[in-house]
């Protein structure tokens, strides 16, 4: 009776065993099993391997404890000046993110643009043109919605009066046989050759930024030309031209002729955006947001102001590395003149203007959502904008196309341009031999353009 309770009392914590024993030899005798008795091996490993797991865990907290420690500081730093940042726009709790300002903008904005499409379907009435009127009705209809709930987003109704700008542009008075004509009837460029001429400029290596070309006009003479820049590689005021191609090629029989009376004069070229058209030179006034054309056979100039055209380094070419003075940028194809320009209004994203020779006046603007500073070179094929990009010192790549006729924009051309240094300073397309004509670093090259 003993032994059972102290097997019993023995095994109360953990599995009781009861036995029944038997009298032999005047004892009492009983079989045990010991092996509820035997040592929890399986357990002790367990508990010891989340007891290592603690200890892990535990270190490494200890560890990232010490790194916030020495970080916090640097948080907190950066925490107050992000505070002192943003404490100038604190009235934004208060006042908005709109003014009164933007507000009005925006009216003038759905105003001018209302006029234009008015204006547009009056003179060249369409089914297009009254598309576009109904939608710029529906914009007016948001904006009023806009005012009654009190909630502005002005980007999406500026985006969306940009397209209709562009639109409206392409239905004014641009002939309708703009691009049926020579290449034009092929669109969009499908190749560029390699190089057919590389030739150093006639005034030396030095003269790493400028332009060069053929007269562009079909009517005009053979009259190749080079306008080199100086003080800086910013200002020039003149142009080399040669009366045929045999005479540029040999460096023979040319003449200089003086734009300005000086570098520094304000009809002096500034940057190398220069293009010649039908025995005209137009290119950037010195130091303004103007254009300046010089006949070579009047001996006259003429300007023409761009409003909002960012100048002097403000919105050039750069990509890899930024070519400076190249805010303005002009080119020419078989139907019309073009300059090329960013403004703070479109947000450094190229604008595209086309040019009325005779009358020197800006007839149709187009606003693109391509940042200019983004790009290391651009120029126009048929009413159509491309645009470059730097691959490396020897190639570049042609990325990108707005085409005027429809208001689209393409970014996944992939037209390779080679070349023999980095740099691009000048590069427009001649549509009389349908060539491509770079001044690349202080040397002459050209190309066949393929439709």
């Amino acid at each position: 009776m003993i032994l059972l309770v102290l097997l019993l009392t023995a095994t109360q914590a953990g599995h009781a065993q009861r036995v029944q024993g038997e009298e032999k030899d005047g004892s009492c005798v009983c079989e045990v099993n010991s092996a509820i008795w035997a040592f929890p091996t399986a357990k002790y490993e367990g508990v010891t391997q989340l007891l290592q797991g603690c200890e892990v865990s535990l270190q490494k907290l200890q560890t990232q404890v010490v790194m916030t420690s020495k970080e916090l500081p640097k948080m907190q730093v950066t925490l107050e000046n992000v505070t002192a940042r943003l404490q100038r726009f604190q009235y934004l709790n208060t006042h908005g993110l709109y003014n009164a300002l933007h507000l009005r903008q925006l009216s003038d904005e759905l105003q001018d643009l209302h006029q234009i499409i008015s204006d547009t379907h009056r003179d060249r009435p369409s089914a297009e043109t009254q598309k576009l009127s109904t939608e710029l009705q529906n914009v007016q209809k948001d904006v009023e919605k806009m005012y009654t709930d009190n909630v502005f987003n002005l980007e999406s109704v500026r985006e969306r009066l940009r397209f209709l700008n562009n639109r409206a542009q392409t239905c004014r008075s641009i002939p309708d046989d703009f691009r049926s004509k020579g290449s034009c009837s092929h669109r969009i460029m499908t190749n560029i050759s390699s190089p057919l001429i590389t030739k150093l400029s006639p005034f030396g290596k030095s003269y790493t930024s400028g332009a060069w070309g053929r007269d562009t006009s079909a009517g005009s003479e053979e009259r190749y030309w080079v306008q080199p820049l100086v003080n800086s590689h910013k200002f020039g005021n003149i142009i080399r031209y040669y009366p045929s191609f045999e005479d540029f090629m040999a460096g023979r029989n040319h003449r200089d002729e003086s734009i300005a009376p000086s570098n520094t004069h304000t009809d002096a070229v500034q940057g190398p955006g220069t293009i010649m058209y039908d025995g005209v030179v137009y290119y950037q006034c010195y130091t303004t947001a103007e254009l300046c054309s010089y006949n070579l056979q009047t001996k006259k100039n003429q300007r023409l102001k761009l409003p909002e055209a960012g100048v002097n380094n403000k919105f050039p070419y750069c990509y890899y590395n930024c070519r400076d003075w190249t805010d303005i940028d002009l080119a020419a194809d078989s139907e019309g003149l073009w300059v090329m320009y960013a403004t703070d209004s479109n947000y450094g994203n190229m604008v595209l203007s086309r040019v009325d020779r005779e009358g020197f006046n800006v007839t149709h603007t187009w606003k693109t959502r391509l940042f200019k500073r983004s790009v290391t070179n651009a120029f126009m094929v048929c009413g159509v904008l491309y645009a470059t990009r730097y691959v490396d010192q020897y190639k570049e790549e042609v990325f990108y196309a707005f085409d005027t006729s429809t208001g689209q924009e393409d970014n996944t051309l992939s037209l390779p341009l080679e070349k023999v240094s980095a740099g691009i300073a000048n590069l427009h397309y001649n549509p009389t031999d349908m060539k491509l004509y770079m001044y690349n670093d202080g040397y002459l090259l050209s190309f066949q353009a393929f439709f």
